[in-house]
C-alpha cells in the first residue's frame, strides 16, 4: 500500500476560510488528537535511509484510544510524500514501548496534533494543528499501485487548487523533520 500525500502549511486565515469551506463538498469524519512516539533504530539511520518507526496513541472523543504501530518506507517518487506503510494495532502501549527498549530503540520525539479528518471519493482531508510546529492541511489517497502514484499527485493538486491553496504552501518535510529542526537530538 502506498500512502500518497501533499502537505500544506498554512496561516489561521487559510485554516478558517477553508473550515468554512468544507461543509458542502467534504464529509466531515471525526475529530481526533494524537501523541506520535518516535523511535530510532539501534544500527540503521532512519533519517538516512527516509525510513520512520511511530508508535501513535489516538484519541477520539468518547471512544478508547488505540495505538497503532507504523513503519513507514522510504519516499517513492520526486513530488508529496509517497511511502510505503504497514501498521498494526497493539493493545499495551507500555508494553510496547519496552519491548523496543530491549532491542536497543530508543524514544527519538514526541509529537502531539489535533486532527479533523474529512474525505470524498478516495481522498482523505486533513486539517492539522501540530503543538510547536502550527497548522497544515493534508490531502491524501492510498493506492495499491505503484503505477498509480504520480495521478494521484495531480488529483491532489487540483483539489488543493480548488481550495485556494498554491503550491509555494507545500511543505516537503514531515512533522518529525520539521520538529527535530526546532528541537535538535543534541
Amino acid at each position: 500500500m502506498f500512502e500518497v500525500e501533499l502537505k500544506y502549511r498554512i496561516s489561521q486565515d487559510i485554516y478558517d476560510k477553508i473550515m468554512r469551506d468544507l461543509s458542502s463538498k467534504w464529509k466531515f469524519l471525526y475529530e481526533v488528537e494524537e501523541r506520535d512516539i518516535y523511535l530510532a533504530h539501534p544500527c540503521r539511520d532512519f533519517a538516512e535511509t527516509d525510513e520512520a518507526l511511530r508508535i501513535r496513541v489516538e484519541r477520539k472523543v468518547g471512544e478508547v484510544p488505540k495505538i497503532i504501530l507504523t513503519y513507514k518506507g522510504p519516499r517513492v517518487g520526486s513530488e508529496g510524500k509517497t511511502r510505503e506503510e504497514i501498521s498494526t494495532e497493539v493493545s499495551d502501549l507500555d508494553s510496547c514501548l519496552r519491548i523496543f527498549e530491549k532491542l536497543g530503540f530508543k524514544k527519538v520525539i514526541e509529537i502531539l496534533k489535533r486532527r479533523k479528518v474529512y474525505s470524498r471519493e478516495n481522498y482523505t482531508l486533513v486539517l492539522d494543528d501540530v503543538e510547536g510546529l502550527g497548522k497544515f492541511i493534508e490531502i491524501e489517497c492510498v493506492t495499491n499501485s505503484r503505477d498509480l502514484v504520480d495521478e494521484c499527485v495531480r488529483n491532489i493538486k487540483k483539489i488543493a487548487e480548488e481550495l485556494g491553496l498554491d503550491e509555494s504552501l507545500i511543505e516537503k518535510k514531515t512533522y518529525l523533520e520539521l520538529m527535530l529542526e526546532k528541537k535538535p537530538l543534541y
